[in-house]
């Protein structure tokens, strides 16, 4: 939390205050998997992918708003970002871009020509090319957060992301994060369909 803290006043020192109150909503008490450590690495991820501040000021905002509704979870945290950001002040085409990019990762599917929107949504996914331990450690964590999910719905809705995330083929946006962390990804997929098939 401290580097989070630290990082947040270092890049976005006009917003102290912003900075304090999105992380007391992320780190709400159902949240097990959407939490300050997912917030983290995916800044981590989009330091690697060279992303600026306005891509930065969208993943604080992409799960500022988190209840398990997806769609609706990203279009509230979009109009929080509106709001909060136009409360600070910031320049109408910040906010409208911060916003924009936030929905982005709804789907994953930003533009070839977006470079920006690549770079969030690459950032976002980019806990499936993390080494196997760390992976599974985030699927558990997923799960304790949906432990209301049966666990025969929680399969099959596992196995329709991941079979999609497969059909995709290629899950990063940018070479960069291609080269990076597709081929991990491709293989926690691949382990994690072999866990749930055998179970």
């Amino acid at each position: 939390m401290d580097e989070l803290v630290m990082r947040w006043n270092r890049r976005f020192p006009r917003l102290h205050g912003l900075g304090a109150e999105l992380l007391i909503r992320w780190q709400e008490p159902h949240r097990c998997y959407h939490d300050p450590r997912h917030l983290a690495e995916c800044l981590q991820a989009l330091d690697r992918l060279d992303g600026g501040d306005v891509e930065e000021l969208a993943l604080w905002f992409h799960d500022a708003v988190y209840q398990g509704r997806r769609g609706s979870d990203e279009r509230s945290s979009a109009r929080l970002a509106r709001q909060l950001l136009g409360e600070e002040g910031e320049r109408a085409g910040v906010v409208d871009e911060v916003a924009r990019l936030v929905r982005v990762t709804e789907h994953h599917r930003p533009w070839p020509s977006d470079s920006a929107a690549q770079r969030v949504s690459d950032a976002d996914l980019a806990i499936f090319g993390a080494r196997a331990e760390r992976y599974r450690e985030s699927v558990a964590d997923l799960r304790r957060e949906n432990a209301g999910v049966p666990d025969d719905q929680w399969r099959l809705i596992r196995l329709w992301h991941l079979r999609g995330l497969q059909r995709r083929g290629v899950i990063y946006a940018t070479p960069r994060a291609r080269a990076l962390w597709q081929a991990r990804a491709e293989a926690n997929i691949a382990a994690e369909l072999r866990a749930i098939t055998r179970g």
